[in-house]
């Protein structure tokens, strides 16, 4: 099950009261979170291997951490940038200041080569340590050129909800652009989660601040009952002109990483600015 399972609108009719629904399930953040501005045709293939033996986590978890840390270690090799993936998770809660320093490239394609497993135990009687090993491809293109004075910046609420709990928004940017939300899923996938059928976004003005949702609609986060936390982050992409991200990817979820980093090197890099928001959801026990 992705962080998000589903989105859902509930009201009677298109003018009744919304809910857009987070599902969430526990997600080790990837780390490639990364917008940036060349064509993919820059994109140089990198050799990289990741590696995950954490305690507390799921085979499926550490297989995804595996994969996150071969992601870094491919734009470490791209751009030369040095990124700390070893504290990249730290009881449950995402480390904000690795996805900051995730602004020197990205990945336009990837393939798995193999993975490796491992099993060793420090003592007869303690249990057996288990590590997942995998070796990784990436297509890494490095950083453009961006229009310097155009910015956005994006505020969540609160950084720590609880189930149930309503999320908004604060929006602002330095020139008169268009705003996309996006959500990245435990599956390692993105779903669109606006602008929607029902849910239309208008031009947001230089310097105004927009919140979302709009009035009528809610951002309500849950979390899978099995979990007790869960990490998520929402991705905001601000363009000059208004692009059309379902058509231009061909779908509005099970979006891979790659497809989506596809798409927005598509858009001119002086044409557009992105911002990340990180946060958790907590089960109320």
């Amino acid at each position: 099950m992705g962080v998000i399972d589903r989105v859902l609108l509930f009201g009677k009719g298109v003018r009744g009261d919304f809910k857009i629904k987070l599902f969430l399930a526990f997600y080790i953040v990837l780390a490639v979170l990364i917008f940036s501005s060349s064509a993919a045709a820059d994109c140089q293939w990198i050799n990289a291997v990741g590696e995950a033996f954490e305690q507390n986590l799921t085979p499926d978890e550490m297989k995804q951490l595996a994969i996150n840390r071969a992601r870094l270690s491919a734009i470490e090799g791209r751009t030369g940038v040095k990124i700390n993936g070893g504290s990249f998770v730290k009881d449950y809660k995402l480390m904000a200041d690795i996805v900051q320093t995730l602004t020197e490239g990205y990945i336009t394609d990837e393939k798995i080569e193999a993975w490796e497993l491992e099993s060793s135990q420090k003592t007869k009687e303690s249990f057996p340590l288990v590590s997942y090993r995998v070796r990784l491809k990436a297509c890494v293109a490095g950083a453009g050129e961006k229009d310097p004075y155009f910015k956005i910046t994006a505020h969540l609420n609160k950084e720590v909800f609880s189930r149930g709990e309503e999320a908004k928004i604060k929006i602002k940017a330095t020139r008169d652009c268009y705003i996309n939300i996006f959500n990245l899923t435990a599956d390692d996938r993105i779903k669109i989660i606006a602008p929607m059928d029902r849910l239309p976004m208008s031009p947001l003005k230089e310097n105004e601040e927009f919140v979302f949702p709009p009035e009528g609609f809610g951002l309500q986060m849950d979390i899978a009952p099995e979990k007790k936390r869960a990490t998520e982050c929402l991705i905001i992409v601000a363009t000059r002109q208004p692009f059309d991200f379902a058509a231009l990817l061909g779908k509005k979820e099970d979006i891979t990483i790659p497809e989506f980093y596809r798409a927005i090197v598509s858009i001119p890099s002086q044409e557009k600015a992105e911002e990340m928001m990180l946060y958790e959801v907590a089960s109320r026990r």
